[in-house]
């Protein structure tokens, strides 16, 4: 069902960020250039992430699920972002610091569907065999082959 928010071009495994602003200004931009969002997408994505906090503990590996809302959305997409360095988010819920590496940035088109595509990523990274494969992966290809057999 998510399957299809999910593209060969929207894989990025190298990014070389400092921090969560140029981190969102890269991906902005990509996404921009690509048509997936409006101008005013990375704007919103901060606004957002300030007030609801996207950092997920899991029991295996950090991640952050920032996303939006569905009006600077022109197509729905899973932007699936590994950085070189650990970046400082805030825990979802509970607003405490959270490192990440690994980010799944969200479009979604339609609110309805938002809250199962979050309940189905946070199924995935509570299983240990499915995070220690995401985690090891270094293709864009792989990953692409992983996650779309999962969603």
């Amino acid at each position: 069902m998510y399957k299809i928010m999910l593209q060969p071009d929207l894989i990025g495994l190298d990014f070389q960020e400092t921090n969560q602003l140029n981190l969102f200004q890269s991906v902005g931009k990509i996404l921009l250039e690509k048509g997936y969002v409006t101008e005013t997408y990375l704007e919103s994505l901060i606004e957002r992430e300030k007030q609801f906090p996207t950092g997920l503990q899991t029991r295996y590996l950090n991640i952050a699920l920032p996303h939006t809302d569905p009006e600077v959305i022109h197509h729905p997409f899973i932007f699936v972002v590994k950085n070189s360095q650990q970046i400082t988010m805030l825990q979802m819920g509970d607003n405490s610091e959270t490192p990440c590496r690994h980010f799944l940035f969200l479009g979604i088109k339609d609110p309805k569907s938002q809250v199962g595509l979050l309940a189905k990523l946070m199924e995935l990274f509570s299983k240990e065999d499915f995070v220690t494969h995401f985690a090891q992966i270094e293709d864009e290809a792989a990953m692409y082959q992983l996650l779309s057999s999962h969603l």
